[in-house]
């Protein structure tokens, strides 16, 4: 949508006239309102004008992406097929092996704002992780926005957070979604990867697609997903708050009580507390606190 139709949907929705013939009482240019008609945010019967809820017309907006998306694997073979095609297709077979591509394009045009869409943790529990912080590592900026999105229930033990942990240590942020349809990547002003089956997963073969108007339908799909999914929080140990408490002063019978429970409790909290750190006395506990959270 262009900016000016941004503006007018904004007044529109602030003003709400009823008719296109008040649009210049109110000051407002009806040059862009055709826009926001063809996107159905505006519907116009004869003079007559009514609005339908942004977050309605999105969600639609997103589920036509979702379907393009999910047929352009089979276009794209189309496309390629016609003997007057235009569009440059690299096909990778094997995880490895397009992971060692990820490498090759990276160093040929570093990453700018790269997105990953896991359905599962499979291939970067055996495949990425073990080297991302070496192979990323030439590249902090574009790693600077990195992101990726994963189903909720793929992060459930201790396993699962630590290989999300690697990500985040790589710098890239993470969010979880209710579900993850199908792998895919986007990094919207370099490339792009799709598998050839959509929904297979872990993907055995992928295509990589530069065109940009591929890029770009990639990366309004990815983008809608990342924005329905919510922030990755590492889960807090018990002994977190506790801590938090004692460095405050408070003794365990008082943090018993804070928290309401048993001071028996808490006096285990804090030995696993010494335990985590590696440390003997409750000086060295607090000095270890002070150095992992600055407080």
């Amino acid at each position: 949508m262009t900016e000016p139709a941004l503006r007018l949907l904004v007044s529109l929705l602030q003003a709400r006239p009823a008719r296109r013939a008040d649009l210049p009482a109110l000051g407002l240019d009806d040059g862009p309102l055709d826009e926001l008609i063809r996107a159905g945010f505006v519907a116009q019967t004869g003079d007559r004008l009514s609005y339908d809820e942004p977050a309605a017309v999105l969600a639609r907006q997103a589920r036509a992406t979702a379907g393009l998306i999910a047929v352009l694997p089979a276009l794209t073979r189309e496309w390629q097929n016609h003997p007057r095609t235009t569009v440059g297709v690299e096909l990778v077979h094997g995880h490895e092996e397009q992971w060692r591509a990820w490498a090759r394009h990276a160093a040929l045009t570093p990453p700018r704002a790269p997105i990953n869409l896991y359905p599962s943790l499979d291939v970067l529990r055996d495949v990425i992780a073990p080297s991302l912080a070496d192979v990323v590592g030439p590249y902090p900026e574009g790693m600077r926005h990195a992101r990726a999105v994963l189903p909720a229930a793929a992060v459930v033990t201790d396993d699962d957070r630590a290989v999300v942990d690697v990500l985040i240590r790589a710098g890239l942020r993470v969010r979880l979604a209710r579900r993850v349809e199908s792998w895919l990547y986007s990094d919207p002003e370099v490339l792009c990867a799709l598998p050839l089956t959509w929904g297979e997963h872990p993907p055995p073969s992928i295509m990589i697609v530069h065109d940009p108007a591929i890029r770009a339908l990639t990366a309004a799909y990815c983008e809608t997903v990342w924005q329905a999914a919510a922030e990755y929080r590492t889960p807090k140990p018990e002994f977190h708050d506790v801590l938090r408490l004692l460095a405050l002063g408070m003794s365990d019978r008082a943090i018993a009580t804070a928290q309401c429970t048993s001071q028996r409790t808490v006096e285990r909290r804090i030995a696993e507390a010494m335990a985590h750190y590696g440390v003997g006395t409750r000086f060295e506990l607090g000095m270890a606190w002070v150095s992992e959270t600055g407080r």
